[in-house]
């Protein structure tokens, strides 16, 4: 899976690119995505609170999942956005599983 990571008002540390490939690339061995564009943002007129923005699409043929979170910390960003992709990948397999099923199902009906 090919991950492209941009920054934006936050410097990307090693650390942070490490940690992101980690969390993202763990997501591999639940779907074959092609590819995956993952931004960090820090709100700039916010000084307290949530101000770590971090989005994440991931492409899969030709459906596109996306997530959004925000988080008081980068990590923490990155952390809440594992679930929502998760989620997503199930139900993407779930829906594929269903319609190769309905597709057997009709063809033994046939013959």
């Amino acid at each position: 899976m090919n991950i492209s990571i941009k920054g934006t008002h936050v410097d990307l540390t090693d650390p942070l690119k490490d940690y992101i490939v980690e969390k993202i690339g763990h997501l591999a061995k639940f779907i074959q995505a092609s590819e995956a564009h993952v931004e960090i943002d820090r709100d700039q007129h916010h000084h307290t609170g949530l101000v770590f923005r971090a989005e994440v699409n991931l492409i899969v043929g030709s459906k596109i999942m996306r997530a959004e979170s925000r988080a008081e910390d980068g990590y923490a960003a990155i952390d809440l956005l594992i679930p929502k992709l998760k989620e997503q990948i199930a139900k993407f397999k779930d829906k594929r599983m269903t319609m190769t099923r309905r597709g057997a199902r009709s063809a033994k009906r046939k013959t």
